[in-house]
């Protein structure tokens, strides 16, 4: 039973059918939407009447998450099951080795690299940036005072998640397109092979990056782990006196009343 069950694992079709996942892999086309979601931003901030209908909202936000879930599905479908490969099947690796068939082949490993990974890369860098400028140019044309303060959980947003895109993802990224291109594989192969696999800090970072701008939440923290006793404040407090001065003189008023009539 065991052999049989190897014996089909084992296969073309079933690795055909593994390698299928590359492109429906949240790690594939989580680039792209970060690319897209860098360009939303200027539109909700800017352009927010753009969704004001169902019409607008369907081609301004549905519609490209469609694309940027659809595209690498689509790619990654026609160039692992499509394209001829005479790459060998490697049962112990992921995907059985079947992206090694866009690695080699030059024309589809550089498209693969640019627009996949190095585009994306870039979109997320250059419109993070841009809407920090933005918003400051928008503050200095309406002549407000900039303050800094006001852009802290911005700028603690933007510029790590573009540091994470910029050194992690883009300079791997960019000797697999030199690769592509003709530059012999002997250069930095050690680099290239350890940083294939940097992206995945970069998924596991972006949460951390992003949380910081949520409202309230160094407070939150607080209350949530409470390390240490929370302390009251003793404060001086005035009193008002009206009420008590009124009493005074209705008790003096009664008293000298009292020594007239006993008078």
């Amino acid at each position: 039973m065991w052999r049989m069950v190897s014996d089909r694992i084992r296969s073309p079709g079933f690795a055909g059918f593994e390698a299928l996942p590359v492109g429906s892999d949240p790690v594939s086309f989580s680039w792209v939407l970060m690319a897209w979601a860098s360009i939303e931003r200027h539109i909700l901030v800017f352009h927010s009447n753009w969704f004001a209908t169902a019409r607008s909202r369907f081609f301004f936000h549905y519609l490209p998450l469609t694309i940027c879930i659809v595209w690498p599905i689509i790619f990654y479908s026609l160039t692992l099951l499509i394209l001829p490969c005479d790459y060998p099947f490697y049962y112990n690796k992921r995907q059985c080795g079947r992206y090694t068939c866009i690695y080699l082949v030059n024309w589809v490993g550089l498209c693969d690299s640019i627009v996949n990974y190095i585009i994306p890369a870039l979109v997320v860098v250059i419109f993070s940036v841009a809407l920090l400028a933005r918003v400051i140019y928008h503050k200095y044309q309406i002549h407000q005072r900039v303050t800094w303060r006001n852009y802290k959980k911005l700028v603690a947003q933007l510029l790590p998640i573009s540091a994470l895109y910029l050194c992690l993802l883009f300079p791997p990224m960019t000797l697999y397109a030199a690769y592509s291109t003709g530059l012999p594989r002997t250069v930095a192969p050690d680099y290239f092979s350890d940083g294939v696999f940097f992206w995945f800090w970069i998924i596991l970072f972006t949460p951390f990056a992003s949380v910081t701008s949520l409202p309230d939440l160094q407070t939150k923290c607080r209350r949530s782990f409470p390390f240490r006793r929370a302390t009251r404040a003793i404060a001086p407090q005035t009193l008002t006196m009206n009420r008590l001065q009124t009493q005074q003189v209705g008790t003096i008023a009664r008293s000298v009343h009292t020594r007239t009539l006993n008078k």
